[in-house]
């Protein structure tokens, strides 16, 4: 008897333990379509955007943003003026400011900040944004926009994939609610320039202009100071985008730039001009140990600073808000010291 109850018991058990399962399965299932419908149309979307708080330095925030090639994200700085209590939904003109590139570390770098040139703008009501390009630091994977080798570089090209994820960037950030979308100024330093006096071919509607430091590619030539790699292939890289881009440029280089020195600067702008382009260029006295670093800290205020203010308020017109709130404006330099390449058009 206790056999047959105990078998009797087992079989009820399994009827009630298959009830369970069934009914865990339907319920798994509900939920499963519940999420689907509340799942939104792209769901690639929700990975973009802000990620945790703003800090205390500028309103600073990490963002996530979409680069010019599908499947890969970029991360970025976004900075942004004190906030206004009268006027909460103000909308401020952006700043992409594009990093420089060193092989041996471009892995290992940080997430690109350039305090100094970020605080200029944001003390002058910009918005500023940073991304990090593919390649490069936390972004990571592989370096997209190197095309060639030293011996035979394409520098047109790789400029072109560098300022894909630039467009990305000002596609999306022109999007958001805090931003005035037409009224974009690109800035770069170093391959950073490069990859804006491509975009620059581009004319995108939200640009208004763009700052060139120090841009180039293929400096530091197995090493070497004043070296570069494809220098023929650069300046006529230069002449290609000058050709298509209608936008105005300022570019800025130092007397002791180790990597792109005034010659090399003198022939790009000119390249550029001779085909139609636009660049207002500076050759700026020697800076430092290595004039490459410009854009670095606060004295370079002293040198570019009065003639970008100048430019920018040329090109944006009466739309230009400088914040005067803790703004400092740079000391005027000796006009002497600069040597200006006035555009062509």
């Amino acid at each position: 008897m206790n056999f047959l109850r105990g078998d009797f018991l087992s079989q009820s058990m399994g009827r009630s333990a298959r009830l369970v399962n069934t009914q865990s399965i339907l319920i798994a299932a509900l939920m499963t379509l519940t999420v689907l419908a509340c799942w939104p149309a792209r769901a690639d979307d929700r990975q973009f955007g802000s990620f945790g708080p703003e800090g205390p330095r500028m309103r600073e925030q990490l963002w996530i943003l979409p680069s010019g090639e599908e499947g890969r994200v970029l991360r970025a700085t976004v900075f942004r003026p004190e906030a206004d209590p009268s006027g909460p939904n103000k909308k401020y003109p952006l700043v992409v400011i594009n990093h420089g590139t060193d092989e041996a570390t471009r892995l290992a770098v940080s997430m690109p900040v350039y305090y100094w040139l970020s605080r200029w703008f944001v003390e002058r009501g910009y918005a500023v944004v940073l991304p990090q390009r593919r390649g490069h630091g936390a972004t990571g994977g592989s370096l997209s926009e190197a095309i060639g080798t030293c011996d035979h570089p394409n520098h047109f090209l790789s400029g072109n994939i560098a300022a894909d994820d630039i467009a990305a960037t000002i596609k999306y950030m022109s999007e958001q609610s805090f931003v005035a979308p037409k009224e974009t100024i690109v800035a770069g330093v170093s391959t950073g320039g490069w990859a804006s006096l491509a975009l620059a071919a581009r004319n995108l509607p939200q640009v208004q202009a763009i700052v060139n430091f120090a841009g180039g590619r293929g400096g530091h030539a197995y090493g070497r100071s004043n070296a570069v790699c494809g220098r023929p292939d650069l300046v006529s890289a230069a002449q290609a985008y000058g050709g298509k881009a209608h936008v105005p440029t300022i570019w800025f280089y130092s007397e002791n730039d180790s990597y792109f020195g005034p010659a090399l600067a003198e022939d790009l702008a000119q390249a550029w001009n001779r085909a139609g382009g636009n660049a207002e260029e500076h050759i700026l006295p020697a800076y430092g140990s290595d004039g490459h670093s410009i854009a670095d800290d606060r004295q370079g205020w002293d040198l570019w600073g009065p003639s970008l203010d100048a430019f920018l308020t040329k090109v944006r017109g009466d739309q230009v808000e400088v914040a005067t709130k803790g703004a400092q404006p740079a000391p005027q330099i000796e006009t002497s010291a600069i040597a200006t390449t006035g555009a062509t058009r």
